[in-house]
């Protein structure tokens, strides 16, 4: 089922929807209110079936927030889904607010709800399980002043209005430390030097890729992660992990200090032998409804940052082992499957972007796939303009010659994701366009600007980004989304973030995407995506070098020779050697001196 039959539903039943949560703004006395995107885990990726924002608006991307009030409604998106925004929401009721490259969603809203506010707007409701404690203070501070004042409204009025929602329940299965590369308790004396440090007495987690990477375990309950829905407490003595259903432990070999608990009882893990406790929590990956729940039973809840977060960006070489490996299946599943689609052109068999989008599955799955690490963006012709495409066609057959865009990822044994984007021709027998031609090197120059870029150490992702977009500006482009995320057992995860808001430092062991694209609305769409690392220059001491670490090949018909300079074309020709050889360790970066 894809995202839009999974909230499908007429504009007049919406309209009545949005109505249904402004009578219980009335009735709670609230001028505003504030529906997020996220769930109570933070997640990204929000099973659409369970996203309250999908099912109130119809958008099913993987970020947007809205604001709705008495006679208005606001949904707030970035560059990936300008065109996606309007194309799923009604106009009638939704106002699209396109958030310019470099702003964040949240402060578009800010600045909409201070306008709001000297418009009469008093009362503000929030969702606290669906806010980050780091989040609600950035909009405490951002609204200050304003006369706004929040509300903390839980359960979600949208699902007062729905009614429960089933939550998914899955399997897990272990990691094993030939491929996590440290073991449980390894992680655990890492965390535990650190609570004794800071004199905290526990410490509770909720992002849901520290906790997997934490336990060493992988589930497949949630579309498009490898994680499981969980809390986890860590103390001096034991690690309580905190998941909904029953039975989750059964046939996993978990350290004896490891203990299963219902979710709902993770508050019962926190130490007593002294009060008030001490309890850390990551203000970032942490919700405002579990930080009152500290507070609520005595404990004294203390923002710490949690070390996971670093440990878990670095990865090892036993994870860089299995991730080169995953990364190769996959770029053999991209090149097959371009091969499929292009007999099939050739033959003059009939194929559209869902025939595309199911043959990768297909092939993910044989390849030993546990799932995909996104929904697979398949987008041919103008729906390559629409940068997180998902709805393939399933009626329309793809014309020799359209440029195709396919962006996709799975999920192998160790749950890490794999993320590669290609873009090429329909048919083996199609010739290239001048313009089709223009765009996908101008593209191609920024991807490989990046790629075989010298940097200090030190050098932030903002600073790549730019290294990235250079030529693509020179050439009169542009592309309203970063240039990459980082890539681990979700497939973004922070840090790195390569982008014009992405401050942190590129460090050895980080693993992120180079992906610059021209989107260019109703005709076309090129993004070249490759996943990366940074290594120490080897030939320039206090110097990093990026280092591609996924090869699978480009269509060379779409290169236009006399815009690529030498230093280009011998690129090429390293990445080309790249993938006739399978890779076992991280390659040596090219020559550049």
């Amino acid at each position: 089922m894809g995202n839009a039959q999974a909230v499908a539903a007429t504009r007049e039943q919406r309209a009545q929807r949005l109505q249904q949560v402004r009578d219980r703004m009335r009735q709670r006395g609230l001028d505003a209110y504030i529906v997020r995107g996220t769930d109570r885990y933070l997640n990204e990726y929000v099973p659409t079936a369970e996203s309250t924002r999908a099912w109130l608006s119809g958008f099913t991307g993987s970020v947007a927030d809205l604001v709705i009030t008495p006679d208005k409604a606001y949904i707030f998106v970035d560059g990936r889904y300008y065109l996606q925004g309007e194309q799923e929401t009604d106009p009638a009721h939704y106002q699209v607010v396109k958030v310019p490259l470099g702003t964040a969603n949240e402060s578009s809203m800010y600045v909409l709800l201070r306008q709001l506010a000297g418009q009469g707007v008093k009362q503000l409701g929030y969702e606290p399980d669906r806010f980050s404690v780091a989040d609600l203070a950035a909009m405490r501070a951002a609204l200050d002043g304003s006369g706004l004042s929040l509300t903390a409204v839980q359960p979600s009025l949208v699902e007062e209005v729905r009614g429960s929602i089933a939550s998914s329940v899955g399997k897990l299965r272990a990691v094993p430390v030939s491929i996590a590369g440290r073991s449980v308790e390894d992680k655990l004396a890492v965390l535990r030097q650190e609570l004794r440090d800071s004199k905290l007495d526990a410490m509770v987690l909720q992002a849901l890729d520290e906790i997997a990477y934490l336990v060493n375990l992988r589930g497949d309950e949630i579309a498009f992660q490898a994680t499981f829905k969980a809390v986890a407490v860590v103390t001096s003595e034991r690690l309580v992990l905190a998941l909904p259903g029953r039975d989750r432990g059964r046939g996993l070999e978990l350290p004896e200090q490891v203990t299963i608990v219902d979710e709902a009882a993770w508050g019962d893990a926190l130490p007593t032998a002294r009060q008030p406790c001490r309890v850390g929590f990551d203000e970032g990956s942490t919700t405002e409804a579990v930080r009152a729940e500290i507070a609520r039973r005595g404990a004294t809840p203390i923002s710490h940052k949690s070390p996971l977060r670093t440990l878990k960006a670095h990865k090892n070489e036993a994870e860089f082992g299995h991730m080169l490996h995953a990364y190769r299946l996959a770029d053999k599943v991209i090149w097959a499957t371009q091969g499929w689609f292009n007999r099939r052109i050739d033959g003059g068999q009939p194929t559209t972007e869902h025939d595309l989008k199911q043959e990768v599955i297909r092939r993910f799955r044989r390849s030993g796939g546990k799932g995909l690490s996104f929904e697979v963006i398949a987008g041919a012709g103008p729906h390559g303009a629409i940068i997180h495409y998902t709805e393939a066609d399933a009626t329309t057959p793809i014309a020799p010659g359209t440029l195709v865009l396919l962006d996709t990822g799975a999920f192998y044994d160790g749950g890490y994701a794999t993320d590669l984007t290609r873009t090429f021709l329909a048919g083996k027998k199609a010739q290239a366009t001048p313009r089709q031609r223009l765009l996908f090197t101008v593209v191609l120059k920024g991807a490989v600007n990046a790629m075989l870029a010298r940097l200090p150490v030190g050098t932030k992702g903002y600073q790549l980004d730019a290294i990235c977009r250079a030529p693509i500006w020179q050439a009169g482009f542009q592309y309203l989304h970063g240039t990459g995320h980082g890539v681990g057992i979700n497939v973004h995860e922070m840090p790195p973030r390569v982008s014009p808001i992405g401050d942190a430092a590129l460090e050895p062991g980080h693993v992120f995407s180079i992906e610059p694209g021209i989107y260019v609305e109703g005709e076309c769409g090129v993004r070249i995506e490759n996943l990366c690392t940074v290594v120490p220059d080897p030939a320039r001491a206090g110097f990093l070098r990026v280092v591609p670490i996924t090869f699978s090949p480009l269509d060379r018909r779409l290169i236009e020779p006399k815009l690529l300079d030498k230093r280009e074309r011998a690129f090429l020709a390293w990445m080309q050697a790249q993938w006739r050889q399978e890779l076992t360790a991280l390659p040596v970066p090219l020559a550049i001196d």
